[in-house]
């Protein structure tokens, strides 16, 4: 799939940087050097560029093929509305957050969850957090990621709602759909966990 955007960062000694889409919406998209169709001028921050997206072996967005282009070749995007199906989605995900917090707060002071569980799961929305954030920063710069899996584990054991949180301010892994489905899964596995905590079938509290 080929795209517009322009170049807003770009590190002439290393031979790299990264364009904004022209939909904002989008993700930053990685670019080298080399990444260009042709050879021309050395690249400018804030030249507007098409290219071809796709995504690499490190999970990123990367661009090759890419061109320069005149002004008038350049199709700008304007701002959309939310469609009234994402603005459900995040309506509900709120509601959902804001029940599962009261519902832990009261459980965590009437003492039907055992102790710390309620400090556990705030230290587990922090690290998802920042485990997002970092992995974000990582993609950006092409550093080595932050696993998958790690970010699963982190989320199913309390820190989906910081994970959520980091995926809509810093807007990523909104676009990459395996990641979202097991997301998802990840806050069923918790629910079903503090279910347990608070059942019966508890023989350690």
């Amino acid at each position: 799939m080929r795209d517009q955007g322009r170049l807003v960062e770009w590190f002439d000694d290393k031979g790299y940087g990264f364009i904004q889409p022209n939909d904002m919406y989008k993700e930053r998209v990685f670019i080298h050097i080399k990444d260009f169709a042709r050879t021309g001028p050395r690249p400018i921050v804030g030249c507007a560029l098409e290219y071809l997206v796709i995504l690499d072996e490190r999970g990123r967005y990367r661009a090759q093929q890419a061109s320069y282009l005149k002004a008038s070749q350049v199709i700008e995007h304007k701002a959309k509305p939310a469609t009234p199906k994402q603005a459900k989605s995040w309506s509900a995900m709120k509601i959902g957050i804001a029940i599962y917090a009261v519902f832990m707060l009261i459980a965590g002071f009437s003492k039907l969850l055992p102790p710390y569980t309620l400090l556990f799961v705030s230290l587990m929305n922090v690290l998802s957090y920042w485990l997002y954030a970092q992995d974000k920063e990582a993609a950006q710069l092409g550093n080595r990621r932050i696993p998958e899996q790690t970010l699963h584990i982190v989320d199913s054991l309390g820190g989906w709602c910081g994970g959520w949180l980091a995926q809509q301010k810093l807007r990523h892994k909104t676009q990459k759909q395996p990641f979202r489905k097991i997301y998802f899964c990840t806050i069923v596995f918790h629910i079903l966990l503090i279910c347990w905590l608070i059942s019966p079938l508890n023989v350690f509290y």
